[in-house]
């Protein structure tokens, strides 16, 4: 494997400031197309790119579930676009008129000409499966929608998961044994059997645009790989501050730092394409999870609190623990 060390070729702040902008190869210094692994400045690792290294059969196995299992969505956030850069007040979205705006979302004009109380983000095909954390809204933990109504294919894709966890257990060792064991220490009621991975968003045909993720293990990985067919360039991944684009095709995985700003370039249609990417992670705040029973009872009591300070108190003492 190819190994290369970067300096950053701009600013943090400059990187920063293109969160909600779309990407373009003009970002792109360092095109990666070969198995390589790419180190900043201090040493940390950047990224790592292994071509072709998922079996055709677990590709083939998955794409059918995975696909069933997007359908669109507006709760992307800057990762779709930011609104204010890319629209004006009275433009469409859809069937949507834009009312208001504020920074990455918007709110729809309604037909009595008052704005709708909903915040919006631009409409993409995007959804999780696996499970998910508490937040407060829905201040318990569950498996998601997909996953239960759709066991069976959902069971279909769980091969190829633990593909992308073999790879990142190989070639980012330090970063996988500290979200493995956070994962060990979180009830096995909602970790994904067998990997370091409580969820996974699962894109279709997503040009995400220039973001930081948010919610998962700061001190785990980002885990992308890609199924794919048809004919098309682009929708290469671009972390701008270091100047690398990543080449991530059909049976390809990359693991890279999710907390540098990132984002896709533009599709280029040779023939009709699909391209749908999944990104395998661990939820940070899944470490308050109780068992199932413990957050069905959570749910029908109506706890509001996203975490009691006793569940705070153990989660800081494994974080420590595992971190130190």
């Amino acid at each position: 494997m190819k190994s290369i060390k970067l300096e950053p070729i701009m600013e943090k702040k400059d990187a920063d400031d293109l969160i909600g902008s779309f990407l373009d190869k003009s970002f792109i210094k360092y095109h990666i197309t070969e198995d390589t692994e790419v180190f900043k400045e201090n040493g940390d690792l950047l990224c790592v790119l292994k071509k072709n290294v998922v079996p055709e059969k677990t590709l083939e196995m998955a794409r059918g579930p995975f696909r069933k299992a997007v359908s669109p969505t507006n709760n992307r956030g800057s990762a779709a676009g930011d609104v204010s850069k890319l629209y004006k007040v009275g433009d469409k979205i859809g069937s949507a008129t834009i009312g208001q705006i504020e920074g990455n979302q918007y709110r729809a004009l309604l037909k009595d000409g008052t704005l709708s109380k909903t915040m919006h983000a631009i409409p993409v095909d995007s959804s999780v499966i696996g499970y998910m954390d508490r937040y407060p809204r829905i201040p318990y933990c569950r498996t998601t929608a997909f996953s239960q109504k759709y066991f069976d294919e959902y069971n279909l894709c769980v091969p190829y998961i633990k593909c992308i966890n073999e790879v990142f257990k190989q070639y980012a060792p330090h970063r996988y044994k500290i979200q493995k064991n956070m994962a060990e220490a979180s009830s096995e009621d909602f970790i994904i059997k067998d990997t370091a991975f409580t969820t996974v968003t699962v894109n279709k045909n997503f040009r995400t645009a220039a973001h930081k993720d948010k919610g998962d293990l700061k001190e785990g990985f980002g885990n992308l790989g890609v199924i794919s067919r048809g004919k098309y360039n682009g929708f290469i991944t671009v972390l701008p501050r270091y100047g690398v684009g990543l080449d991530i095709n059909h049976g390809d995985v990359a693991l890279f730092d999710v907390h540098e700003v990132h984002g896709n370039t533009e599709p280029e249609k040779i023939s009709y394409f699909e391209r749908i990417s999944i990104v395998c992670y661990y939820r940070e705040k899944m470490i308050y999870c109780g068992n199932k029973q413990y957050e069905l009872d959570r749910a029908k009591t109506e706890t509001k609190k996203v975490a009691l300070p006793e569940e705070i108190e153990k989660a800081d003492k494994i974080r420590e623990k595992i971190l130190s």
